[in-house]
């Protein structure tokens, strides 16, 4: 899982500038919302996306013209204007305030976006923080990274912009991805993983088996661990709210035992790959060794969302989907 603040650090350790568009605010029906990002280089190339269409074309041309200005703009869409949005060949109907930051290869902004990669990655949350100030008619950003102790960790505040005549404060939220536990390295694995990653989860793939727990196997991985036997494998990880359990071993014995062990976690989700005959199956003999009826019922499985999936990559699809539609409840709901 690669965020934008750690893209835009490999640029600036690879000593290529680039400019930062962020969606800053955004109102009624708009394609993405705040703090979604792009990353613009000189050549119009582009990582990650605000939406797509003729306001992003728009952006990514203000974008390579601040390469020669250099500082920072600040752009309206108002996508429910009829004269504006017929002139982009707009429909959404909202409003969207775009923030344009050309960030220049400096000592400055490697250490900057070094530490918050590595806090990111360190499973610390902070708040990403700009204060936006106009001289002369131009904007310039100055940043700063403030530890936040009462974020969740699925980090669920909101980014937050107050403006004046000439200072725009922003405040963005950071929090560690949340996890996805993938138990089992066979082919939906392999799928899932790569979807998950995707997307946006940080993916940690067991196995049992060091030739099906590998990074050649599950490239981008973000840990791969061999567990002999499934035994005591979440022992070592704070399974919380936000985290993920998705079982999809080789047979009916191990996912019974990791099944097991997923239910005296505090995981949001748990899904086992299996038929309800499968389900009923095991839920039986896990009652027989004393888990609650009310227990079980938080389990998915059969897993993912009805598609009528066959193969490994449509079943990949149907989990992933289920894990999106999970996260964002959770998000929603706190």
């Amino acid at each position: 899982m690669n965020t934008a603040l750690e893209e835009i650090n490999e640029l600036l350790q690879k000593g290529r500038d680039l400019v930062v568009a962020t969606i800053i605010d955004h109102h009624g029906s708009t394609p993405r919302t705040s703090g979604s990002k792009m990353i613009v280089l000189a050549d119009g190339s582009i990582y990650g996306t605000i939406g797509g269409g003729a306001v992003e074309g728009n952006v990514i041309k203000l974008a390579t013209q601040l390469f020669s200005t250099q500082g920072a703009l600040i752009a309206h869409y108002d996508l429910s204007d009829s004269d504006h949005a017929g002139g982009m060949d707009l429909i959404c109907g909202g409003r969207i305030q775009i923030l344009l930051e050309h960030v220049p290869v400096s000592d400055t902004n490697r250490e900057l976006y070094r530490s918050a990669v590595e806090m990111i990655r360190n499973g610390h949350s902070f708040l990403w923080k700009a204060r936006i100030t106009a001289h002369d008619g131009r904007w310039r950003v100055e940043r700063k990274i403030e530890t936040e102790a009462e974020l969740k960790p699925s980090g669920r505040a909101a980014s937050s912009v107050q403006e004046s005549a000439d200072v725009v404060n922003l405040v963005e939220p950071f929090s560690p991805a949340d996890p996805v536990y993938i138990i089992g390295g066979g082919h939906v694995s392999k799928a899932l993983a790569l979807l998950a990653q995707q997307v946006g989860f940080r993916t940690l793939v067991f196995d049992d088996r060091e030739e099906f727990a590998n990074e050649q196997r599950f490239p981008g991985a973000d840990e791969i661990h061999v567990s002999p036997g499934y035994e005591n494998l979440f022992g070592s990880f704070l399974i919380n709210r936000s985290s993920s359990i998705v079982i999809v071993t080789r047979g009916h014995h191990f996912d019974r035992q990791v099944l097991a062990q997923a239910l005296r976690t505090k995981a949001g989700y748990i899904g086992m790959i299996g038929s309800r005959r499968k389900r009923e199956t095991i839920f039986r003999q896990l009652v027989e060794k004393g888990f609650s009826a009310s227990a079980l019922e938080q389990i998915h499985c059969p897993i993912g969302i009805s598609i009528d999936a066959e193969t490994p990559a449509e079943i990949g699809v149907s989990v992933v989907a289920e894990l999106i539609q999970q996260r964002a409840q959770r998000r929603q709901h706190g």
